[in-house]
């Protein structure tokens, strides 16, 4: 088949003016360089809508995302499975759509090998638009499926830009979308019939859901001329007689109905917002053939008008409301705080409601579920907490209230809707809510963004440390000025190697030999002021760069070994790693990569992971600690006891050491659950081989006691506290 005669629709090719400057891009990533000659060739004089289309290739992963993150535009992605690893391709399917945040590219899988197909529920996972054999891919299926997703991705991107376009629209014309405007509009259509058919004539639009509820209860929102004089008209005491009929006639044929003396335009609105229109035009003379005419060509632009009224609501309903919970959204909250007039803001009180554990109630019960569950939280908060001038939903998980002083609930009240108890389908279900109160006199100068940016922030305080109800003071914003300043430099340090590590030594209790030291990362600022851990790790975490931060640990970890080594200590350094590490192939292939090129000893590396994050999702990450465990690492379950080990799982644990949490640690002196948690840790690990450590050893008494449940090694303060790696090695030639 010709390229050149390859055609969409023949009204494809009609390109409008602001269609003309469209350039249509697909990527095709491909390692295979004969195939993606074949592709090529394949592809080449493709055009659509009259325009060129442009291929841009790329031959991995890694050369495609940087591709996407240069082009905005690009309409499919062609994209090979297997690259330089098996799944290559799904993960830059995952960078696409999560990191980049591209939902609308097209993506075509293909492969070479058949047996690779991915199942449904990966191409669901995964956001896969359509897979194929290439075998099965000559020039003319090549062309029908590129043709396709360039019209469905073209369609996706007006449909996105008429979205944005109406909103501003709306923002513009707000009068536009009440009932007044759709009362102005009919009385503007009576008022051109009029015109057309000439004096004498009157009418009536009724408006309704005809094939839902009987034509009496229609709904009359405009009249004109003789009928303009009788009050509340009812649809069912029109006269003279056979008007009624030709409007259940037009009702139920869902069509114009044209008589001698009068006719009955029929519209409809259904797809938009199920709504049905009848306008009965009452003239004093037969209608002739060419009056008949003319109203068959005004109808088209009163169809028009109402499809666009209706769009305007709907758009205005989308852009300011959920519809799923009949409640405002994001947007809604932002435009009402917005309004709010000075004496409004200086009264006003923003209430946020959070569900707590939401996401995790998500994966576990699913989305069905979890979109019940809001359903009915919004219903008892409504009910429990009224008088508030505006209820919306302003997150996955949180809902957001305005008050006033007077009408806002107190804090006892607050504290007794914390906990819920809901019906779901018959079944009784507890949730858990955190509340965050805002005075809005507190930030008369802030925008409405920033005002719900601060109560989120504060929200999120609130729930970190645990409590059901918090309330906004001005030291927040300082707090995320400082916060946004410090994460800057944070940068910079990372950026500059500023960060380092100090070795805090592990050691046997009976003898307080040193057999292994673990990684612990330090921040001091060039003014020689220290950061701390628990300062700028979190916010690491929150700003997405412990990637970054824990592959600098890593790379210094080899270093610490290496120097150890040097000066004739083999012993082993371990170094933490979070969930996202261990999701990161690049992380875990750093560290293989030292392996085998003899960079470091793996017997002198052990990873450690909290018991938390081990369990997280057991599946994958067993997996992967086991490969460490095969090439010769050392794995530790950090923080052990404080996470959700089943007794399955230990006797199966991806693990060789097993550290006992400091906070058991401190209490084994005066609580005697501490000691029991200890003791069964202990028995755990001579029972299934594990090594035991016992974190934030301090006393003596701690020391004697750990020996006595059969604890072999310790760390903490009692034996040395954390130190650079010259002085970790000048304290062991110290020693004796």
């Amino acid at each position: 088949m010709s390229h050149d005669a390859f055609v969409f629709s023949d009204d494809e090719s009609n390109i409008s003016p602001q269609q003309a400057h469209v350039r249509w891009k697909i990527l095709s990533v491909e390692d295979d360089p004969v195939y993606q000659a074949s592709l090529l060739h394949g592809l080449s004089g493709l055009q659509f809508r009259g325009q060129d289309v442009e291929v841009l290739t790329a031959s991995s992963a890694v050369q495609a995302a940087e591709i996407l993150a240069e082009h905005d535009d690009i309409a499919v992605m062609l994209l090979d499975v297997v690259m330089e690893q098996d799944d290559a391709g799904l993960r830059l399917v995952s960078s696409v759509r999560e990191v980049l945040g591209n939902s609308s590219i097209r993506i075509v899988l293909l492969t070479g090998q058949p047996g690779v197909a991915p199942e449904t529920d990966v191409m669901r996972q995964y956001d896969i638009d359509e897979y194929w054999n290439k075998a099965d891919l000559n020039r003319e299926k090549l062309h029908s499926v590129v043709g396709s997703h360039l019209r469905t991705w073209h369609y996706m991107m007006e449909l996105s830009r008429a979205q944005r376009g109406l909103q501003l629209i709306l923002d513009a014309s707000r009068n536009l979308h009440s009932q007044q405007e759709l009362g102005a509009l009919t009385q503007a259509v009576l008022t051109n019939i009029s015109l057309i058919i000439g004096a004498g004539v009157g009418g009536i639009v009724c408006m309704g859901q005809f094939r839902e509820r009987s034509l009496e209860a229609a709904q009359v929102i405009a009249s004109s001329g003789h009928y303009s004089n009788m009050p509340d008209i009812a649809v069912s005491d029109l006269e003279p007689a056979g008007r009624l009929e030709t409007l259940r006639t037009a009702s139920s044929s869902q069509s114009h109905q044209f008589r001698n003396d009068h006719s009955v335009l029929y519209f409809e609105t259904h797809a938009i917002d199920g709504a049905e229109y009848l306008v009965l035009i009452d003239g004093l003379f037969d209608l002739t053939e060419a009056h008949i005419n003319l109203l068959r060509v005004f109808s088209e632009n009163i169809r028009s008008g109402f499809a666009n009224v209706a769009l305007l609501n709907r758009v205005s309903r989308l852009a300011y409301f959920d519809d799923f919970l009949g409640i405002r959204n994001r947007n809604g909250l932002l435009r009402e705080l917005g309004t709010l007039n000075e004496k409004e803001r200086r009264e006003g009180v923003l209430l946020l409601a959070r569900i707590k554990n939401f996401q995790d109630a998500m994966v576990t019960f699913g989305e069905s579920y979890c979109e019940s569950l809001l359903q009915a939280a919004a219903a008892a908060l409504q009910q429990q907490l009224p008088g508030c001038s505006c209820f919306a939903t302003c997150s996955t998980d949180s809902f957001a209230m305005i008050f006033n002083h007077s009408t806002q609930p107190d804090e006892a009240r607050l504290l007794q809707v914390c906990e819920q108890v809901l019906m779901l389908s018959g079944v009784q279900h507890h949730i858990q809510l955190i509340f965050c109160k805002l005075e809005l006199n507190l930030l008369e100068d802030s925008s409405p963004q920033e005002i719900l940016h601060l109560a989120e922030i504060t929200l999120s305080v609130g729930s970190g440390y645990n409590l059901n109800l918090i309330g906004y003071t001005p030291g927040y914003r300082e707090k995320i000025t400082s916060s946004h300043l410090l994460l800057l430099e944070l940068q910079q340090a990372l950026q500059n190697n500023e960060l380092f590590i100090m070795l805090q030594p592990k050691v046997e209790l009976l003898s307080q030999k040193p057999v292994g030291f673990e990684a612990l990362v330090r921040w001091q600022k060039r003014d020689g002021n220290f950061i701390p851990p628990d300062v700028f790790i979190p916010l690491a975490e929150t700003s997405g760069l412990i990637g970054s931060l824990d592959l600098h640990v890593l790379r210094s970890t080899f270093s610490a070994v290496q120097q150890l080594k040097a000066a004739g200590f083999d012993l082993p350094v371990s170094f933490n790693a979070t969930v996202s590490d261990l999701k990161n192939r690049d992380y875990i292939q750093e560290i293989f990569n030292a392996i085998e090129g003899g960079q470091v000893n793996p017997q002198l590396l052990e990873i450690e992971v909290t018991e938390s994050q081990a369990m997280a999702d057991y599946r994958h990450f067993d997996k992967i600690l086991r490969q460490f465990m095969d090439a010769g690492m050392g794995v530790s379950i950090d923080d052990f006891g404080t996470g959700y080990s089943s007794l399955s799982h230990i006797t199966r644990l991806a693990a060789t050491t097993l550290k006992i949490d400091r906070s058991f640690i401190n209490g084994i002196e005066n609580s005697e659950e501490d000691r029991h948690a200890v003791e069964m840790v202990a028995k755990i690990g001579q029972r299934f081989g594990y090594h035991i450590v016992a974190e934030g050893v301090e006393t003596e008494a701690q020391n004697q006691w750990l020996q006595e449940v059969g604890c072999r090694i310790g760390q903490g303060y009692f034996f040395a506290r954390p130190m650079t790696i010259d002085d970790a090695i000048a304290w062991l030639k110290s020693r004796p």
